[in-house]
């Protein structure tokens, strides 16, 4: 795959701490929202920002339309915004979001690399999402002692409103799991880089990584599907201190047709057609989740020496089989997020069918209360008994 040529770009200015890496493909009617949002961008107590603190890449690639046209209106109307125009046409097999927003992200981090700062911030948004008036000042708040920030990001206000009664019901219902989801990660397996409030997502539509983290963890997988994902678990994998922020907030587009199956829009789709039919929707079972946010932790604790045997024991429970099995695996000269992974591909773990999201929500906020309860003495997630 041919990368973006880094000798045809300028350097970032001095002052920039920030590149924003835009793919856009086809996205004429709603790019201007986004870059206009980038135009609006203030402090976090509302001032204006410092000059030149960031800058912005949009990569178009096989547009059937003008978006490229947009971009160039923007850039030429904003000077106050240094924003780089790139296009391209891929092959067939590699015109996907998962190529486009990968070639962009290196450009931005080579950038950075190439003029010696290694820590320059490498954000990344798509062209149907507005970012937050503090999107850049809170993604630089958030990065200070972290190497990677991943935002909020919700369906558009304006857009939700049009959406059907039920399916609007059941979008709440999933916000409503992914803040559980949360809050069972921040309670019961806490990392003092992550605390709560936090949220438990990370997608292409809002995140941030430092220049030299980005490299360190092998880049943006070009993948057509799931390559924020992908990434996410690549950054773990180095033991990566990933922010997950309520500060850095973004609007995406709640539109059904997904560029990519089993995308954002696919979710939005599949919503439409429950919410229509008068179901819900379905997830993992919690007994799962919670069984695998308490290895974590609990794999943690061995990895650091700090294991006693009822942490050894109930590790081996959940992942089944034998001690002798993973515990050799467990090398404390490897990153923490390599050994958790290569422990999990000895595990026969138990098999659930997924449950109503409503289910899994109550038992996640379950154990998440149980665990804070003030006469717990030793607690485990699966259980939240002492």
């Amino acid at each position: 795959m041919t990368g973006l040529s880094l000798a045809t770009f300028a350097p970032p200015a001095a002052a920039c701490r920030l590149t924003v890496a835009i793919p856009a493909r086809d996205e004429v009617r709603l790019l201007g929202n986004a870059l206009e949002a980038l135009a609006s961008q203030r402090s976090i107590a509302g001032g204006a920002l410092p000059p030149g603190l960031f800058d912005v890449i949009v990569f178009a690639n096989n547009c059937r339309d003008a978006t490229v046209d947009v971009a160039r209106t923007f850039a030429a109307a904003h000077p106050a915004v240094p924003t780089e125009v790139v296009y391209a046409d891929l092959p067939s097999g590699l015109a996907h979001i998962g190529t486009a927003r990968k070639l962009v992200m290196d450009l931005a981090a080579s950038r950075f690399v190439a003029s010696g700062r290694p820590r320059g911030l490498v954000a990344t948004t798509d062209a149907d999402t507005v970012v937050d008036t503090r999107w850049v000042a809170a993604t630089l708040h958030e990065s200070a002692s972290v190497d990677a920030v991943a935002g909020h990001v919700t369906i558009a206000e304006a857009e939700l409103a049009t959406l059907l009664v039920p399916v609007r019901l059941l979008y709440s219902r999933e916000r409503a799991y992914r803040r559980a989801l949360a809050d069972a990660v921040a309670a019961l397996d806490p990392l003092p880089h992550d605390p709560a409030p936090r949220h438990a997502s990370f997608v292409g539509a809002s995140f941030a990584v430092a220049a030299d983290t980005y490299f360190a963890a092998g880049g943006l997988p070009p993948l057509a599907l799931l390559e924020d994902r992908t990434f996410f678990e690549a950054l773990c994998r180095i033991d990566a201190r990933v922010r997950h922020s309520l500060l850095v907030r973004a609007q995406t587009s709640g539109r059904r047709a997904g560029r990519v199956d089993g995308g954002f829009g696919a979710f939005v789709a599949h919503l439409y057609e429950r919410g229509r039919s008068g179901e819900t929707f379905f997830v993992p079972d919690p007994r799962t989740t919670l069984d695998e946010i308490e290895l974590r932790a609990l794999l943690r604790s061995v990895w650091w020496g700090e294991a006693d045997e009822f942490d050894v024991q109930r590790a081996t429970e959940i992942l089944g089989g034998a001690t002798a099995s993973w515990l050799p695996l467990v090398d404390a000269s490897k990153p923490f997020g390599a050994v958790y992974e290569a422990v999990c591909g000895r595990g026969t773990f138990r098999a659930y069918e997924l449950v109503p999201v409503e289910c899994a929500t109550a038992a996640l906020r379950d154990a998440v209360a149980a665990r804070n309860a003030p006469s717990a003495t030793r607690i485990t997630a699966a259980s939240g008994a002492g």
